[in-house]
Formats: C-alpha cells, sequence, structure tokens
C-alpha cells in the first residue's frame, strides 16, 4: 500500500540509474511511450510517478518496483501484499465468481490499495491463459474510466472485463472485450473498477 508522496524525488538516483544502463531521458520517455517533457518533468519531481509507470521504470533498470517507488518519493508501507482471486473469466471477458473460501491468494503489486482483488484468465487457447488482473476495489461510475481497461457490472448481473467508451444511446456504453476485442454495444453499466496492473 502507499500513501501521499512524503519525501523528495531522488533525481540523482533516477540518472545514475539511466546512465548505468545507457539510457538517455529522450530514451527513457521512447520506452515509457511518453512525452520527453513528461519525462523531465517526472524525474524533477514537478509530475508524479503513476503507478504504471514505476512498473515499467523498475522493469527497464532491473530494480525492484518498491526501490523505484521509495526513490520516487512514495512512501511504501507494504512491501508485500496478498490478493484475493476471486474470479475467474473466459477469453470473452465474461467474469465468473469462485464460490466463499475457494479464493486462491497470490502477491499483488506493493502499491495496490487495501481491497484489491485479482480475476484470473482461464482460457486454455489463447496466449493469456493463466494471466492476472488486479482490480482496483473502488466502484465508480462508467463515465470515470472511458478508454480504460476495467472490470464492469451490468444492470443485468453480468460481469465483463473490457475496455469502456461512450454508448451509441443515451446513458448506455459500448466495451472492447478484453482479450478477444469483441465489441458489446450499447450496455447499460451499474459500476466498473479500472484494472491496476497485469500480471502475464
Amino acid at each position: 500500500m502507499v500513501t501521499n508522496v512524503t519525501k523528495q524525488m531522488s533525481t540523482e538516483w533516477f540518472r545514475d540509474r539511466l546512465k548505468q544502463k545507457k539510457i538517455s531521458q529522450r530514451g527513457l520517455a521512447k520506452l515509457l511511450n511518453i512525452d520527453p517533457a513528461a519525462a523531465s518533468l517526472m524525474l524533477r519531481a514537478k509530475r508524479k510517478m503513476t503507478s504504471h509507470e514505476a512498473h515499467q521504470i523498475a522493469q527497464i533498470l532491473g530494480v525492484p518496483l518498491n526501490e523505484i517507488m521509495r526513490q520516487a518519493g512514495i512512501d511504501v508501507i507494504d512491501d508485500v501484499r496478498r490478493v484475493s482471486v476471486t474470479s475467474f473469466m473466459d477469453e470473452h471477458g465474461h467474469v465468473s465468481l469462485m464460490p466463499a473460501r475457494t479464493h486462491d491468494t497470490v502477491i499483488g503489486p506493493a502499491d495496490c490499495p487495501i481491497g484489491t482483488y485479482a480475476i484470473q484468465v482461464r482460457s486454455p487457447t489463447t496466449v493469456k491463459d493463466g494471466w492476472l488482473l488486479f482490480v482496483n476495489p473502488a466502484q465508480a461510475p462508467a463515465n470515470d474510466n472511458i478508454d480504460k481497461l476495467c472490470s464492469n457490472a451490468t444492470h443485468e448481473g453480468k460481469q465483463l472485463v473490457g475496455v469502456i467508451r461512450r454508448g451509441y444511446r443515451r446513458d448506455t456504453h459500448n466495451l472492447i472485450l478484453w482479450p478477444s476485442n469483441n465489441i458489446a454495444s450499447d450496455v447499460t453499466l451499474a459500476w466498473s473498477s479500472s484494472v491496476l496492473w497485469i500480471k502475464p
């Protein structure tokens, strides 16, 4: 779990690690798929590093995620958080809840909020079989998560994983279902919870 930024960004630490890897600031921006100015602002503590960027930088530098977060000035409270695998999904993005007391637990990202849960992909015919999606426990209106991959509940009681887009009719949304990329059009959503991290 992570609290608010309470410490100073260790700009020199990041610059030293990038130098060791022979990666320029512009090169880092390219690897992160962000504008070079955004990378500069982030390394100078003028812009907060996102959770996704922290994961990417950890992989790029070959440094544990917790260390990246600490050096970014983020106060890491728990190094390890166990997350319940509460449900599974098929290749069409349809989610099924597992019965109570059958939930396995896995190690989740260090920065995941309390209550984060995981959905396991069960699709033997795809390369994503066995992947885990770590989902934010907060349930938000669908309009708050436009263009984000989310676990979504419909008013009919279905749960679907997909990227949310605006629907063609009022008060509806279209879902690009994950991982199939099929489209569910004009769905009425009760809530959505963003996917925080995907673990292959």
